[in-house]
């Protein structure tokens, strides 16, 4: 099929007088050798490693095309639909890459991007013909469902996390309704595998209860579907358990936990880190944090709230969930974080930092990412808390660069 799209750019080395299909690099005192595009050919297979494509469709015109020497130099960059004829290379080894978008997004809906790459040698005087290549999945695609035990037990709204690149997670949300129960997103998600554990968060209403699951999955790779699954089951006992399950791997090991209680971290990941890496948290004030915290009420009574945090191997993740017995005070910070009551410390948001910046002192950003040490002080926190009465808990969730985890939380409480 004729290509007719313009090309996006070509990379010309000491070019005089060119061919559109011919390009002389390194003028007459170089040796160099012809790489031909005569029945060049890209087909794009949807094929995983647990899904098998029974055929393959041709590539769209607007495929990338790149060729780069051994050095990284760029020789060319074009598109599948521009490329025809031949063109001079000085001898030596190259790649040439087809992919089917200039970037690959850390994480996306719907976006999958496909490619391969072909090495070569470009002999003097003779021509290498390049042939065909096939086309795979360059990310791990991620879809999340729910089996109908599962369903029958929300009672609110809900939100599975998906994170395989620090600081990118993917969020698929389940609203929910009386008259029509649990909707959720049943889109696939597509992630730059620039690491190999993917990290799954769950956290809902269910039978009316506030509950939360952790667990991650490690060995990703590109060309990866993962299938994640919730289900219910039942113990012996009669106990009802959760637990996430992904199709074609051995990742269903039971998760004993029940669902009672306000707030449930429902199970234990059996693939998480051993231990908690070092992770603490030490008063560097009067106050002992580990134990509830009277915030005085009067405007000339001092307070004075600093703590550090101890993660040896680095931070790759920080977030805070502030829980109260006044609902008045989580509401005050979603208001203005964008109805969220959970503070990301690492890659927060414009409402964060506007929590940060305003009410809520805390460090963000590159006073926390992958530092080992973060100073906070929250003294400056009275002028919000005073305003309302109860009991109010900043749980500190903590992921290092190893995986590890440990939750902290500190309780301030205002009397009446």
């Amino acid at each position: 099929m004729k290509k007719i799209l313009l090309m996006t750019a070509i990379v010309l080395v000491a070019c005089g007088s060119c061919k559109k299909e011919q390009f002389n690099y390194g003028g007459a005192d170089t040796a160099t050798g012809t790489l031909s595009f005569d029945g060049f050919g890209i087909e794009v297979s949807d094929e995983t490693q647990t899904v098998k494509a029974a055929s393959t469709r041709a590539a769209t015109d607007t495929y990338a095309i790149y060729v780069d020497d051994e050095d990284g130099v760029r020789h060319l960059s074009t598109t599948y639909g521009e490329i025809q004829g031949s063109i001079q290379l000085p001898a030596g080894k190259y790649t040439l890459t087809a992919q089917s978008a200039t970037t690959i997004p850390d994480a996306d809906f719907e976006c999958p991007v496909y490619g391969a790459s072909k090495e070569f040698t470009i002999e003097a005087g003779k021509t290498t013909p390049i042939g065909t290549l096939t086309c795979q999945l360059l990310q791990c695609k991620v879809s999340v469902g729910y089996n109908e035990d599962f369903l029958a037990m929300v009672t609110g709204e809900c939100a599975t996390t998906v994170e395989l690149t620090a600081g990118s997670p993917l969020e698929y949300k389940m609203t929910y309704s009386a008259e029509e129960g649990p909707k959720y997103e049943k889109r696939n998600g597509y992630f730059a595998v620039s690491g190999t554990t993917l990290t799954v968060t769950f956290r809902g209403q269910i039978e009316g209860k506030s509950q939360r699951m952790t667990k991650t999955f490690t060995d990703i790779e590109p060309r990866q579907w993962r299938q994640i699954t919730f289900v219910q089951k039942v113990t012996g006992e009669g106990d009802a358990t959760f637990d996430i399950t992904i199709s074609d791997y051995v990742e269903d090991e039971t998760l004993d936990n029940d669902v009672t209680g306000d707030e449930t971290i429902i199970g234990n990941d059996p693939n998480a880190p051993t231990g908690d890496g070092g992770i603490k948290l030490e008063s560097t004030c009067d106050f002992n944090i580990s134990q509830p915290i009277t915030v005085p009420k009067g405007e000339d009574e001092p307070f004075v709230l600093t703590m550090k945090a101890i993660v040896p191997n680095g931070v790759r993740k920080f977030t805070v969930e502030i829980e109260s017995t006044n609902s008045l005070f989580p509401g005050a910070v979603a208001a203005i974080n964008d109805g969220e009551t959970t503070l990301d410390l690492v890659n927060p948001s414009k409402g964060a930092i506007n929590v940060f910046t305003t009410i809520l002192p805390f460090p963000y950003g590159d006073d926390v990412k992958d530092k080992t040490e973060i100073d906070f002080d929250l003294s400056a926190a009275k002028g919000l808390l005073t305003i309302y009465a109860g009991s109010h808990t900043f749980r500190m969730v903590v992921i290092d660069n190893t995986g590890c985890r440990k939750e902290i939380p500190v309780t301030l409480v205002v009397e009446e």
